[in-house]
């Protein structure tokens, strides 16, 4: 019977860290998708050879995350692997009433992991713990559209007490810093593909954004106090500056005469 139940902390631990890891995955700005699949594929020890799995491999704090998975499937496999030969060899119930033990009570545990409400509450549980981590607050620059003049389309994941939680974008006014939100994903899943400025964020949240580099890393940071404010402020300023230098490189561009075509060297 023990033999048992250490199994069935061995099966419980080893879902909860492949939930982690899958939404570790998800704050890093991977799909829902991607990042159960990759989850699975890496705490199982199977590679796929896909352009997702090379998201992962180069991305330095998904490549750490990976190589967490991989260790924790293989010693859970390890572990799991050793309690059943050491309860088989110390069970008195037969071989078969072991194994039906094992069979039922990984049932057991798998079905009530898929219940919504314990689900529900673990997810909870995990990214409150996740987003403690600061190796994981990162603005996911790869694989997203690279513009010119250092502007780009990334993902802004909202912290908790951070300045942009629990306020609409109306309040916000991120267009006055030169930034525009795209969509939002909630931490439920739910995305606003065309969010209005009524739109709160909160925390856990997926922001979809286009802006400077600096820009959106420096509001993926900003504190939620006077300090934060501040900050706003100047970087209010630098948007207009930008705006100006932009218009005045326009205007000089606009008075450069065309270059007249070439003509053909040889003769008809």
């Amino acid at each position: 019977m023990e033999a048992v139940i250490v199994f069935g902390l061995v099966v419980l631990f080893n879902l909860i860290v492949l939930r982690t890891g899958t939404l570790a995955l998800r704050h890093t700005g991977l799909s829902r998708e991607a990042s159960s699949f990759q989850a699975q594929s890496a705490f199982m020890g199977v590679g796929f050879t896909t352009k997702e799995s090379e998201a992962l491999v180069n991305h330095p704090v998904r490549r750490r995350i990976v190589r967490i998975l991989m260790w924790g499937g293989y010693s859970g496999i390890v572990v799991s692997v050793a309690t059943i030969v050491s309860g088989v060899g110390s069970s008195d119930g037969g071989l078969m009433r072991f194994m039906g033990l094992l069979l039922i009570t990984s049932g057991l545990l798998l079905s009530l992991w898929q219940l919504p409400p314990v689900r529900k509450v673990a997810d909870r549980v995990i990214s409150r713990a996740i987003s403690s981590l600061p190796d994981l607050r990162v603005i996911d620059f790869e694989k997203l559209l690279e513009l010119e003049m250092g502007y780009t389309v990334a993902h802004l994941h909202v912290d908790r007490n951070r300045w942009m939680t629990g306020k609409n974008l109306r309040e916000l006014r991120l267009a006055d810093e030169g930034v525009l939100v795209l969509n939002v994903r909630r931490a439920s899943g739910a995305v606003i593909g065309t969010p209005k400025a009524d739109t709160a964020l909160e925390a856990g949240d997926l922001v979809l954004t286009y802006g400077r580099h600096e820009c959106l890393e420096r509001l993926r940071n900003r504190p939620l106090d006077p300090g934060g404010d501040l900050e706003r402020v100047r970087s209010v300023e630098e948007h207009k500056e930008l705006q100006v230098s932009e218009l005045a490189a326009e205007e000089e561009l606009a008075k450069t005469p065309p270059m007249p075509p070439e003509a053909d060297s040889a003769p008809d």
